[in-house]
């Protein structure tokens, strides 16, 4: 295996054993301790002043602010705050954070992170994308939206790394990217039983010192040296057609209410009828039901590895 590909494989195992290189008591978000110290360990490695960290998804700068702290050189963050900020304090969050950090190669680019991508040539100023995260929209078209926008900026020894790759969704987003451009490779992937939110205090803290809610690591393999390998995923096309059908109705917005008003009626006396309803929707059969299943945030992701690298990848 290429000096390169051992390095990314070293990357890994080390924040296995080890988890993050640096910490900080004033960062707070959502990640796992093994990914961040894969995301901190790979900038470490492969960032200059050519080569860039670029993230999609900045929340309050966790894994930004965190990498940057080791980054051997510019690291940049997309975001434009229109989620999960109903106080619309993050952005004045992370730049609080990054001026008591010191960290002046961390740069915030406010935007929507479609127009961000389609702009990067300026923000950028020549650099190529060594290290990218992917952690903004889980939608199936968001997610390939990244990664197809990013590609003609990505370094010839690009590490991409996709977060809540619990979610079928991002995995198939991955799987359909790799499928089309077989000149990268699925390097290495690991999940969770399930979102954070529906785990018991066990199993998120796990989940906190692991990899939080599932990641794919994504290499571009110039040399051919990896077999390629995908993301499980669900082949059903009724998600699709479902999907499909969704966009096309008159009220498409309506469908995402309904869903949630079907999570209140749980709480009060229809629970049994409703239950009863979504079970023969799914089609109430005993393997199914063996399944875990959840009102929000399923992500069928329980059978799914812990961690598992490449089969080309010599332990």
């Amino acid at each position: 295996m290429s000096p390169h590909l051992t390095k990314v494989a070293e990357a890994i195992r080390e924040a296995e054993a080890q988890g993050m290189l640096k910490e900080n008591p004033i960062l707070t978000g959502f990640s796992g301790k093994k990914m961040m110290g894969t995301l901190q360990r790979f900038a470490a490695e492969f960032t200059d002043e050519n080569n860039c960290y670029l993230e999609v998804g900045v929340f309050q700068g966790l894994t930004l602010l965190s990498v940057g702290s080791v980054a051997k050189g510019d690291v940049f963050g997309i975001d434009n705050f229109a989620f999960f900020d109903k106080d619309g304090k993050n952005q004045s969050i992370v730049e609080d954070r990054r001026s008591k950090l010191g960290l002046e190669n961390v740069h915030l680019i406010n935007a929507d992170y479609e127009d961000a991508l389609h702009a990067l040539e300026k923000h950028l100023n020549g650099r190529k994308i060594s290290v990218y995260f992917v952690d903004g929209p889980h939608d199936y078209r968001s997610q390939l939206v990244c990664l197809l926008f990013a590609k003609p900026f990505l370094s010839e020894n690009a590490v991409i790394v996709v977060d809540d790759s619990n979610y079928n969704d991002v995995r198939q987003a991955s799987a359909d990217f790799l499928i089309s451009h077989p000149e990268f490779k699925l390097f290495y992937q690991a999940y969770t039983p399930c979102h954070p939110i529906n785990m018991d205090k066990k199993t998120e803290e796990e989940a906190r010192n692991g990899w939080w809610d599932g990641i794919n690591v994504i290499v571009r393999d110039k040399n051919n040296e990896l077999k390629a390998e995908y993301p499980s995923t669900i082949r059903s096309r009724k998600l699709f057609e479902a999907d499909q059908n969704t966009h096309s109705a008159r009220f498409p917005e309506a469908a995402y209410i309904g869903t949630k008003l079907a999570e209140a009626y749980d709480k009060f006396w229809l629970r049994g009828i409703i239950k009863f309803n979504l079970e023969l929707i799914r089609g109430f059969s005993k393997k199914k039901k063996q399944k875990p299943s959840y009102f929000e945030l399923n992500t069928h992701s329980h059978e799914l590895p812990k961690g598992q690298f490449n089969s080309s990848v010599s332990k």
